[in-house]
């Protein structure tokens, strides 16, 4: 095999560089002989050069894009006599070939498997690399972490409201007050008002189903001291008036009660003083 190479020169030197383009029959040691002649005199190098082909692995998935809870199979494969390993997979011997299976779950949504193949070569070991990502269709999700269920706060404070919905494709999420339909404030909320208080509703929805979740919100606030110190001071006060007159009328009817009976002792005496005795 002759090559063709591309010569450099350099004040009192020179540099040749040539490819070598090795074909499946020529796999294996090969020798390169480098021969310069000058000014009548010959000079001659050579060197042994491995030629080897080593592709990247195979690595394949039974389905890229799946749906909950479906079974995916992942396989890894590189040429004979190099060793893969896949990330994953149970351990086995050493071979050119690695497999998994998994049900997919929505945890596995965008996870990567990573395949290595290594392959010794003139007692230097090459590394080739294989990636894939497993997408995985699921529901919407909304829960209590991710959306609380319950808030409270001081009104005026400054706060912010987080409620996200997860779900692949991303879901949209509706959230409105069960009273008149006012939509639940999202983000900051700087300062809270009395007026966001209340019950909302919020509904997740994508092609792969739809998720409800209640969330309430309750704002403490300070009212009128004047608003509560006027109907209180109104019910002592007419409470008061009512219990002195009740006691003025029971005295009365008392005293009343005491004049009537002296009166009727007083005619009674009166009527015996009157009454001539009975003659013996």
């Amino acid at each position: 095999m002759r090559l063709q190479p591309t010569i450099t020169y350099n004040d009192d030197s020179l540099l040749a560089k040539a490819w070598v383009k090795g074909k499946v029959e020529e796999e294996g040691v090969q020798y390169l002989t480098c021969a310069v002649n000058l000014g009548g005199q010959s000079r001659r190098s050579q060197e042994s050069v491995t030629i080897y082909s080593f592709p990247a692995p195979n690595l394949t998935l039974s389905q890229p894009e799946v749906s909950e809870w479906t079974t995916v199979n992942v396989e890894c494969e590189a040429q004979a006599g190099a060793v893969v390993t896949l990330n994953g997979a149970p351990a086995r011997p050493p071979g050119p070939r690695a497999q998994l299976q998994l049900n997919a779950s929505a945890e596995d949504n965008g996870r990567s498997f990573f395949c290595s193949a290594a392959l010794e070569v003139a007692e230097q070991v090459v590394h080739k690399h294989q990636t894939r990502e497993l997408r995985v269709l699921y529901g919407p999700r909304l829960n209590e972490r991710d959306c609380l269920g319950n808030w409270t706060w001081q009104e005026g404070s400054q706060q912010t409201l987080r409620c996200q919905a997860w779900g692949n494709p991303t879901p949209k999420l509706n959230c409105s007050r069960k009273e008149d339909g006012a939509l639940l404030p999202i983000g900051d909320l700087r300062p809270v008002k009395r007026e966001v208080a209340g019950t909302y509703q919020c509904r997740a929805t994508s092609t792969c189903g739809e998720v409800t979740r209640e969330v309430v919100i309750n704002v403490i606030y300070h009212q009128n001291n004047m608003a509560i110190v006027i109907p209180v001071a109104s019910v002592i006060i007419l409470g008061t008036v009512g219990a002195a007159a009740y006691i003025y009328n029971y005295q009365r009817k008392i005293q009343k009660y005491e004049l009537q009976k002296a009166r009727k002792a007083q005619e009674e005496a009166a009527m015996k003083l009157s009454t001539p005795a009975t003659p013996p």
